[in-house]
């Protein structure tokens, strides 16, 4: 036993040495908290896990379940940190700060900053990241999936979280520059120009125009859809994808006005946009276009599921009812019950009731949505759906009273994609949004 466990303790050593921080060094940046907290930057990773740049860190992050927590009740104090254990998609590079010293008072709340990352010539792009410093936690960090690989040096700014005078979203509360741990040489797109017609089967689908946003987390469009099979079939944008040579991608849903099937435009053209950008530096970006049906199915992609049970308030039934159609399997899997929303507003998504469907076979290029629904004591009342990679959820506003059962009717359908390279909007200033 105790053979084996010191085997396992000199493997992960070497795991440790080898995963150890390998960060430029920089002159040292102390990053001072509005309430006077103040945490030292100490390095970078880029992982898919936000575990802290420290030898300690890393060892307990290797331990199996039972000796990780045998060691948090040893060493957590110094490898504490802020939202522990979360994991990404994608790697993310991480900028790490180490709490040093503070004069805040007890009962201090966290301070949350907006945190943004530009490249060399100070244009910031990418996602904000909201870095949360907690006091009495050892490490806190900010966190970004896009980072401007082309870039020699990267600067990492902080602005207020809350605003409260006209002007000091901009005025960065900390920063510091150094070099690009992920600076390299990568392959040049070519543009096409724009208007530029692409065809998904006989969908003809038109790239009108392509622009950067008001700020630096938007871009937008404007595209064009046109079927020859009448007026009876109408599409719309599913998915986006923005993505440039460095390996930086941008997937989202279509910000435009909610496209439901009675709502479908009659011209299949208008104006889009997505959360995010890229860097303008590189020769061009792909944009991909996913797109779906509107109107005019096919009767093997509509699917109901029939007298689902509703729970009662406060409550959440797991139904697991699952049906296949064209060889694409959905699963009706939670229904959960809430109190009906009686105040017309946005925002209330998480308060609503809520119907999920999933794709139990994961597979890529399938569109779900919302045909119908109706109870046995009369129509329920809808607000809004939310998407994730393979999940659809249906919040409901309203549930008639005394409601037993329910029908679900949901479009299933194979989306159609198409690819435009574009050079990259100038953003609207020039420099820093």
């Amino acid at each position: 036993m105790r053979l084996a466990l010191a085997l396992l303790v000199a493997a992960i050593a070497v795991a440790a040495w080898l995963l150890r921080d390998r960060t430029p060094t920089v002159p040292p940046v102390i990053l001072t908290m509005p309430n006077g907290d103040k945490y030292q930057f100490v390095g970078t990773s880029y992982d898919t896990r936000n575990v802290p740049p420290s030898l300690q860190a890393k060892l307990v992050s290797l331990l199996p379940t039972g000796l990780e927590r045998w060691a948090q009740s040893h060493v957590g104090p110094k490898i504490s940190q802020y939202n522990r254990g979360q994991h990404f998609e994608t790697p993310h590079l991480f900028f790490w700060f180490h709490r040093t010293g503070t004069n805040i008072p007890l009962g201090s709340t966290i301070s949350t900053l907006t945190a943004r990352l530009a490249d060399q010539s100070g244009i910031e792009a990418g996602f904000a990241d909201y870095a949360a410093f907690a006091p009495g936690v050892a490490w806190s960090y900010a966190a970004f999936p896009l980072v401007p690989r082309r870039s020699r040096s990267i600067e990492l700014a902080f602005y207020p979280f809350f605003v409260t005078a006209p002007g000091n979203a901009r005025i960065p509360v900390g920063h510091l520059t150094f070099p690009n741990p992920l600076y390299g040489h990568y392959p040049e797109w070519k543009p096409e120009p724009v208007p530029a017609v692409k065809r998904a089967g006989d969908v003809e689908v038109r790239l009108d125009d392509f622009m950067a946003g008001p700020q630096p987390d938007y871009t937008g469009f404007h595209v064009s859809i046109r079927s020859p099979r009448g007026t009876n079939e109408r599409w719309a944008l599913n998915g986006v994808e923005l993505s440039d040579a460095t390996g930086n991608v941008i997937r989202d849903r279509p910000r435009l006005l909610f496209l439901e099937y009675h709502f479908a435009l009659p011209e299949q053209s208008f104006n889009s946009g997505i959360q995010g950008s890229l860097w303008p530096d590189e020769p061009a970006w792909r944009l991909k276009l996913e797109i779906k049906r509107a109107s005019g199915f096919a009767l093997e992609e509509i699917v109901t599921f029939k007298n689902v049970p509703v729970p009662a308030v406060g409550t959440t039934n797991y139904p697991g009812l699952t049906q296949t159609t064209g060889g694409i399997q959905i699963a009706l899997t939670k229904f959960e019950r809430r109190p009906d929303i009686t105040v017309n507003m946005k925002g209330l998504n998480g308060e609503a009731s809520q119907v999920t469907v999933g794709l139990p076979g994961k597979p890529d290029g399938v569109a779900i949505d919302l045909m119908e629904m109706k109870a046995d004591a009369g129509q329920a009342e809808k607000y809004g759906s939310s998407y994730t990679t393979f999940f659809y959820t249906v919040p409901l506003k309203t549930i008639p009273a005394g409601a037993k059962t329910m029908d679900f009717t949901f479009v299933v359908q194979k989306t159609r994609s198409v690819e435009f390279l574009v050079k990259p909007p100038k953003p609207m200033t020039g420099e820093k949004h």
